[in-house]
């Protein structure tokens, strides 16, 4: 659930009258991942989330047929697009083609805040293993 207030500041734990999720129902396939949708609007095309990654943690690796746009707000980490790693930290634009294998990993000592730009209307999408990013990089 959205926010229906106009302004919703961020906090310490995440933004301030947004219900905090989890990321997904899938077990083994991500760690560390809370959710919060901060716009979504049958009125608007496209859906505004926030999700924080613990130190350590990492989303799911996977691929859909939506593209999306995802703005690192804080943190540092590593994105897994195909099969390249690439250093993130605040204030790096990632965009993420339809079709294309991603994931994000969040630093040892680093908190990772991603803000997702998304079609409000998209596929489901579909899970491509359940290794761990330091997995993956070996």
């Amino acid at each position: 659930m959205s926010s229906n207030a106009p302004i919703s500041a961020r906090t310490g734990s995440g933004w301030e009258g947004v219900e905090v999720t989890s990321y997904k129902n899938e077990p083994g396939t991500w760690m560390h991942v809370t959710r919060q949708v901060l716009f979504s609007s049958d009125a608007s095309q496209f859906e505004v989330r926030f999700f924080e990654v613990a130190p350590g943690g990492y989303t799911s690796y996977e691929r859909h047929q939506h593209e999306h746009c995802v703005l690192i707000l804080s943190g540092r980490g590593r994105v897994r697009i195909g099969d390249t790693w690439s250093e993130i930290c605040a204030e790096t634009l990632v965009r993420i083609h339809s079709g294309t294998p991603h994931q994000f990993a969040a630093d040892d000592g680093f908190q990772l805040g991603i803000l997702c730009i998304v079609d409000r209307q998209r596929d489901v999408p579909e899970l491509l293993g359940n290794e761990s990013p330091a997995e993956a990089l070996n």
